[in-house]
């Protein structure tokens, strides 16, 4: 189980502030907001569960037609009298496996632990410009800068996920009302973007590691239309992150041998990190000058939670973490496993 003193330590550091530019909240609320109703769509395939176990498998998607898989762990508790169950989506990262997600994370367990029910898509191959062969997940940035042109167009992965929480729906005894979505990298760079942009109506909030950016803009460019059914994200980065670091570099921003900023004055001075960050709290339709900020051992955090649309719950936490490379925090390949983090913060949210 998760020790206590996980939760306790994570409560302790959102209220011991340094540096907050203006009175914002430093903890996430559900505030009262109307609840949209359930709904699953006709695209429902059959489903394979067994409780207690990561199970295998596969549809064929209607418009595409492709043939997609990922796994489903359900708790060993499951039933169908149970009141509704969470789930969690969790979206593996370039070159990556569902059954890598599983293996590197502890949202299994977090799943048997909490009773939500977990599953793990899985993207596609494609041939990449670099000339090797890699999952990927559809953002404008991958499409238009790293697969090539040959296998174009790529596969419609909001459509995949559309048909999976239909399945999911005719299924499982599920909340529709707390369903959330994480990921890594690329995976992460979909959440924020195709997630937030066209899957408003199914998530209720989100978190990523590793996916710092917009995966090719697509938030900045929809959400003033969609912006008042902003859902809440939550997002860190380490100190470390080589795919981060590649980028500043390449702007002239850092040099060879630096780690990225963790000081909120030189994060802020950084354009390669705070350029993002604005353009991200912009579209996601937050006052990008009103922010709250931490500084302590564990972590820097920025915190944006005033709305300029009106509309809630409205939040973006974002969190750089000291020594972690690029990877998603589990509690093996990073000293803070941050999926019982990301799992209290989300559960806090309703769609």
């Amino acid at each position: 189980m998760f020790p206590a003193f996980v939760c306790n330590t994570f409560g302790f550091l959102l209220l011991t502030t340094i540096g907050v530019h203006t009175p914002v909240r430093t903890s996430p609320h559900a505030p009262s907001v109307p609840v949209l109703p359930c709904s699953f769509g006709g695209g429902a395939h059959t489903l394979s569960y067994v409780p207690g176990a990561t199970t295998p498998n596969t549809f064929v998607t209607a418009a595409d037609p492709e043939t997609r898989r990922f796994l489903v762990y359900v708790p060993s508790t499951y039933s169908a009298q149970h009141a509704p169950y969470p789930v969690v989506y969790m979206l593996h990262g370039t070159g990556q496996t569902a059954q890598n997600a599983v293996n590197n994370t502890t949202w299994n367990h977090a799943a048997e632990v909490l009773e939500f029910i977990a599953v793990y898509p899985e993207a596609l191959p494609y041939l990449l410009v670099d000339g090797t062969t890699q999952t990927k997940w559809h953002t404008d940035e991958v499409e238009q800068h790293a697969v090539d042109p040959a296998e174009l167009p790529m596969a419609d992965d909001v459509l995949f996920l559309r048909e999976l929480h239909d399945t999911l729906g005719a299924s499982l005894n599920i909340d529709c009302h707390r369903i959330y979505a994480t990921g890594f990298s690329n995976g992460g760079a979909f959440v924020k973007s195709k997630v937030h942009v066209d899957l408003w109506d199914i998530f209720a909030a989100t978190t990523s590691a590793g996916g710092i950016g917009l995966g090719g803009g697509t938030a900045a460019q929809n959400y003033p239309s969609n912006g008042a059914d902003f859902r809440p994200h939550f997002e860190v980065v380490g100190t470390l992150d080589d795919k981060k670091l590649e980028n500043c570099i390449t702007a002239g921003d850092l040099q060879p041998g630096d780690l990225l900023p963790r000081h909120v004055v030189d994060v802020v001075a950084t354009p390669c990190m705070w350029d993002p960050l604005m353009l991200f709290t912009d579209a996601l339709g937050l006052d990008t000058a009103q922010y709250a900020t931490i500084e302590s051992q564990a972590f820097t955090q920025f915190l944006w939670s005033t709305s300029v649309l009106g509309a809630g719950p409205r939040e973006y936490r974002f969190r750089i973490l000291p020594a972690m490379t690029h990877e998603y925090p589990s509690g093996t390949n990073y000293p803070t496993d941050y999926v019982p983090i990301f799992y209290a913060w989300m559960s806090q949210y309703t769609r």
